[in-house]
């Protein structure tokens, strides 16, 4: 009987867990979880705040168990022995220590949060986003407070300021690069947003780094540049860190990014120890180049494929596209593939086409704006990369991901066959409109 352990029960944990089991129905499977309690969904977390999400506790899975899967939660794994093939293993409540065997090792540690070594970071009311106890936190801090500041533009920095502003606090977001998104969208993009934002009242400081957080043991202001804005509430969205430790302490190698290497089958340096998840050092599907893709939906498609290896499997990681989407205020964000700032640092030519059209026909009631750019390289005509902000953002991503990965080209994206009422759709389709605006300048 084949012995698969996996450390952690998080998106990639998860799914390993079940297609190891789906892939040999005889092994034995072991998951190895410290918190304690199961799975539970960080993206939520923002919206939970926001009220959309009607309780907190909602986003935690009711259920710890799969079939035929031994998980333990709150068990810490210590240390893991590569020549025995032994995971040392500790319960958080009892202290009790023990030893479980392995045939086939999943390592899917995930990622913390990551707070910047910002003076007065360490202050009450200043919180990271992105366990359940930081969100519960907050939840617990908002009716004492009034004015929020939220460092980081990127998704998650953009929906807690949406959520601390649908709370009744007035918010201000601040981002040290010159755009919001700024791995997610072109500058020209990222204005759309901007806009949002400043319709719902949240002022963008954009360029200008977080010098201080300053306050009596408590945050009362934060230094901003030059700038001193007050604040009794500050949320931290400026990333997380690959929980690394563990491997590491076992010999397991780290790639050019600081996390750990695998091949295109999910495999560690060490035989029969694999990896995924957000600890994990991806490639990206274009350039072929080391990348970080600390992504839900990023770190599914890890699992799967690794669980299936360390069941005995052949499957293969292709790389990722970091297809993401996010939310501004109820307006939809998503993007794929290169922007044209990946691609000019990846040296590889592009040219772009943008248009903003109606997602339905103009005499339909709800028709509003969405704007879509298509990202080509011009010798090969194949799209690269896509950004589409407006309702329907993400279906028309999906299919664009989907488009890339086959390298259609530009002109067959053009001739996509679509469908058309007036309740859900234009009689023209917007990718279709962006594509034939690419045309015309190729």
């Amino acid at each position: 009987m084949r012995r698969v352990v996996i450390i952690g029960f998080q998106s990639a944990g998860l799914t390993a867990a079940a297609t190891a089991r789906m892939v040999d129905r005889e092994a034995k499977v072991t998951v190895i979880e410290r918190r304690m309690y199961a799975t539970y969904h960080p993206c939520g977390l923002p919206f939970a705040i926001g009220g959309d999400v009607p309780h907190i506790r909602h986003l935690v899975e009711a259920a710890s168990k799969l079939p035929g899967v031994d998980v333990h939660i709150g068990t810490e794994a210590k240390a893991i022995d590569t020549d025995a093939k032994i995971v040392e293993i500790q319960d958080r409540k009892t202290l009790r220590k023990g030893k479980v065997p392995y045939d086939s090792l999943v390592i899917a540690t995930g990622s913390l949060p990551l707070r910047p070594p910002i003076p007065g970071s360490d202050l009450s009311n200043v919180f990271t986003l992105r366990t359940m106890r930081d969100g519960e936190e907050i939840l617990a801090a908002l009716p004492r407070a009034n004015k929020a500041l939220v460092v980081g533009g990127g998704p998650i920095g953009l929906e807690a300021a949406a959520a601390l502003r649908e709370s009744g606090l007035e918010t201000t977001l601040v981002e040290m690069q010159p755009n919001v998104l700024p791995w997610m969208l072109d500058p020209d993009m990222s204005e759309a947003v901007l806009d949002q934002l400043s319709r719902v009242g949240i002022p963008t400081i954009l360029g200008k780094p977080v010098k201080e957080l300053r306050g009596e043991k408590k945050v009362s202001s934060v230094v901003v540049g030059e700038e001193e804005i007050q604040a009794d509430l500050v949320v931290l969205c400026t990333g997380v860190k690959p929980d690394i430790e563990l491997a590491v302490s076992a010999g397991v190698e780290l790639g050019t990014l600081g996390v750990i290497k695998v091949d295109d089958h999910l495999r560690t340096n060490i035989p029969d120890v694999y990896a995924a998840g957000d600890c994990v050092e991806s490639s990206c599907f274009l350039t072929k180049r080391p990348i970080l893709s600390q992504l839900a939906t990023t770190a599914i498609r890890m699992g799967k494929i690794a669980g299936a290896n360390a069941a005995g499997g052949d499957e293969v990681f292709p790389g990722v596209l970091n297809t993401i989407v996010s939310s501004a205020y109820g307006l939809e964000i998503a993007a794929t593939g290169l922007t044209t700032r990946n691609a000019r640092d990846a040296g590889i030519e592009t040219i772009a086409g943008r248009i903003r059209t109606l997602n339905k026909p103009y005499f339909y009631p709800g028709a509003e704006p969405i704007i879509v750019k298509l990202i080509v390289k011009p010798k090969e005509r194949r799209v690269i990369g896509g950004q589409v902000i407006g309702d329907g953002a993400a279906e028309r991503v999906n299919m664009l991901a989907f488009a890339i990965k086959q390298n259609v080209t530009i002109d067959e994206l053009a001739r996509i066959e679509y469908c058309y009422a007036p309740p859900m759709s234009d009689c023209i389709e917007p990718l279709v409109v962006a594509a034939e605006a690419v045309l015309r300048r190729l």
